[in-house]
């Protein structure tokens, strides 16, 4: 009896641990970018109604940043992206279309993540949106494009990013910046 008891109660623990669970304020980097891909996140503003308005960023913190930076070697169109934190107060869709689907570009929106953690700011930009200012500001970067800014923001990590106040951003000088 005793240990149908054990056995009951470890059970019901195992049973209520949740492995969607997430934590805003201390977040799991690779929890996150797994629930992005495969369309589990599920932070969201709500109503008093209880109706969702939009996802919540996690709290990122410096810590986070070269590990953002090396999964951002994923160039993977996500589908569906409903459930992206996005700036809410932007107009502006931050999709690609992919075969008639919106997307996201995951590798491009962590490197949009790691530019506000590092500028300081709840987002980087109205839209997770990278562009080439110097050849065409309204053409979108290609995934090969991206992992060139993926090197910039690498390279910019190691030289500055453990200064508390570095002389510059990343994108500075490089013609690439957020839309």
């Amino acid at each position: 009896m005793k240990n149908l008891v054990i056995i009951l109660v470890f059970a019901v623990i195992c049973q209520s641990c949740d492995k969607n669970d997430f934590n805003l304020k201390n977040p799991d980097v690779r929890q996150f970018v797994e629930q992005l891909k495969d369309g589990s996140y599920d932070e969201f503003e709500i109503t008093e109604n209880g109706e969702r308005l939009w996802a919540i960023m996690p709290d990122f913190q410096k810590k986070d940043v070269m590990l953002l930076i090396n999964l951002a070697e994923n160039t993977d169109l996500i589908t569906p992206c409903d459930h992206f934190p996005v700036n809410p107060i932007s107009s502006i869709p931050p999709y690609r279309f992919n075969n008639g689907k919106e997307s996201i570009m995951i590798g491009e929106y962590l490197l949009w993540c790691v530019e506000s953690i590092i500028s300081d700011r709840d987002f980087a930009s109205l839209t997770p949106v990278l562009v080439d200012v110097k050849s065409n500001p309204d053409y979108r970067l290609t995934g090969e494009e991206v992992l060139a800014v993926r090197i910039i923001y690498q390279d910019w990590w190691d030289k500055y990013g453990r200064l508390k106040n570095p002389e510059h951003l990343p994108l500075e000088g490089t013609g690439y910046r957020w839309r």
